[in-house]
């Protein structure tokens, strides 16, 4: 069972330890079911095995596919979730997130957790979680950091094409997926409002959109939820600020 505790150690060693109170919500994801055509197999699924599969590995369509929603979808993750782990500060003497609306009038085209099933001629193949959100609006369109924070990760990754990743503090880090083109760097810092690049199709994209996401210490949460001012206040500020009043003996 999962537990999640507020922990303070002064300059002394002593150590506060505080049990956060949460309930579970019990939510229903959404289920596709997905064929696959030979247009779809002999495209983009052969562009990316020919590209990230072992050299001469006369693989057939069926195990392209399989790798590359298995094999390359894990090892990508795998990196993502390395980079989002970590939390560098020891000390933050401020927190300010604003809404992350990362495309002006986008729509979205997917949903986070969608559990997609991909069949071939009728038959069962693999199997993938959609671990984002998925919105378009006009090809290439500008990408909107609406926090500042620091570019972590800017460069191909796999089935997420050109794939951005900043960090903005207290294990609070956004993803951009598909990306077409990018404005920033590793280790730069942006600021609030910043353009940090442009939709597209890269990766394992069939129309123009941008794959968002946010992850809190490796583990993706909803983005829906950082984009509800409600949701912030009560379980980010109020969190925080219940934290606060406990590190400094406060009732």
């Amino acid at each position: 069972e999962f537990r999640a505790f507020v922990i303070a150690t002064d300059k002394a060693g002593n150590i506060s330890k505080e049990r956060i109170r949460y309930y579970f919500v019990n939510r229903k994801y959404r289920v596709s079911n997905i064929n696959l055509t030979d247009k779809f197999l002999d495209g983009k699924i052969e562009n990316l095995a020919n590209q990230y599969a072992p050299k001469d590995n006369n693989l057939n369509r069926y195990e392209k596919f399989k790798f590359v929603n298995e094999t390359l979808r894990n090892s990508n993750e795998e990196l993502i979730h390395e980079i989002t782990s970590k939390v560098p500060e020891e000390k933050i003497d401020n927190f300010d997130l604003s809404l992350f609306l990362p495309l002006k009038n986008g729509m979205k085209v997917a949903d986070f957790a969608d559990h997609r099933y991909y069949s071939y001629n009728g038959q069962f193949v693999s199997d993938s979680y959609h671990m984002g959100l998925d919105l378009a609006s006009v090809a290439q369109a500008p990408i909107i950091s609406n926090n500042a924070g620091k570019v972590v990760f800017a460069a191909e990754n796999g089935i997420y094409g050109l794939n951005l990743i900043v960090y903005h503090g207290f294990g609070v880090y956004s993803l951009y997926g598909h990306c077409s083109s990018k404005n920033v760097d590793l280790d730069e810092m942006i600021n609030k409002q910043s353009i940090i690049g442009k939709t597209g199709t890269s990766g394992l994209a069939l129309g123009d959109h941008l794959h968002f996401g946010v992850l809190v210490q490796g583990v993706e949460t909803r983005p829906e939820q950082w984009q509800d001012k409600k949701w912030i206040e009560n379980n980010i500020y109020n969190v925080l600020n219940d934290g606060k009043k406990i590190i400094l003996g406060k009732n």
